[in-house]
């Protein structure tokens, strides 16, 4: 059995930097950019896609080399009972996490998945990538407008939305990153509900030379107090959604496969 961690990643911001494998050079989005299509060729021609070509496959990628699994999905389910769009707040471990977290706790249902522009700066798939499921995040104030208008539009029709509000991908990170209550903002205008989901990583009992797989822990859902200024809501959601994962990923057994160090520690030396 291979002994953890096998790799010491050095970071200079922990706010800024991101260790995913693929390096994607950000570019803006097309001023005619459209976050949402109504049309009903093009929606019927998105679900089928989605449904019959993309949720097997991954389904199939998820259950043979990932093997996530999820704790807690009932509470989920709660969630879904409130008739209201879900949004899932998650550490973000993986790029796969954007893939199994939708298939794992959500379906039915389609989710929206809020992403950077980078998730979208390659124009030879980002046309697939909004078609099936990607809601980039505009950084102009000439998007914003219509990308929260597709926002409404997509939680006017029960679509869950799931956002990484670390923003940047830190494979097999044990730890949560501070973030602030900016992507918290859409369920506390909505009053929509929360749900937290943190990953955490466990040693395989079969296998066991492999990476540790994920294991997806759900929180109780949060409502926004609608009494309250926006601000506050956000505030306040951010906080329990903040408080939960770091209480999953401190307290439970959370295998370290990749240990990440400030990069002062190793100009000095450190491991």
């Amino acid at each position: 059995m291979s002994a953890y961690p096998k790799k010491t990643l050095y970071y200079e911001d922990e706010l800024k930097d991101d260790f995913a494998s693929t390096k994607i050079e950000r570019k803006p989005l097309p001023k005619d950019f459209k976050f949402h299509h109504e049309n009903v060729f093009y929606r019927f021609f998105s679900a089928c896609l989605y449904y019959i070509v993309a949720v097997p496959v991954i389904w199939i990628v998820l259950r043979l080399f990932v093997g996530a699994r999820i704790v807690g999905k009932k509470k989920w389910k709660r969630a879904r009972l409130s008739g209201k769009p879900v949004f899932v707040y998650g550490n973000h471990t993986s790029a796969f996490d954007a893939l199994y977290v939708p298939l794992l706790l959500a379906l039915p249902k389609r989710t929206r998945i809020i992403s950077s522009i980078e998730a979208v700066s390659n124009p030879l798939i980002r046309g697939l990538e909004v078609f099936l499921a990607a809601l980039p995040l505009p950084d102009t104030a000439e998007h914003r407008p219509a990308f929260v208008k597709a926002v409404e539009y997509h939680a006017s029709h029960g679509d869950a939305f799931l956002i990484f509000p670390e923003a940047h991908i830190w494979p097999y990170s044990t730890r949560i990153r501070p973030f602030g209550e900016q992507a918290y903002v859409y369920p506390a205008s909505l009053g929509a509900p929360v749900v937290s989901v943190c990953t955490t990583f466990e040693r395989r009992k079969v296998l066991s030379f492999l990476p540790p797989r994920p294991v997806i822990h759900v929180s109780e859902v949060q409502y926004p107090d609608m009494d309250l200024p926006i601000s506050e809501r956000s505030k306040l959601l951010r906080d329990e959604s903040y408080r939960y994962m770091v209480e999953v990923a401190s307290s439970l057994e959370n295998v370290e496969y990749y240990r990440y160090l400030p990069a002062s520690m190793k100009k000095d030396g450190g491991e």
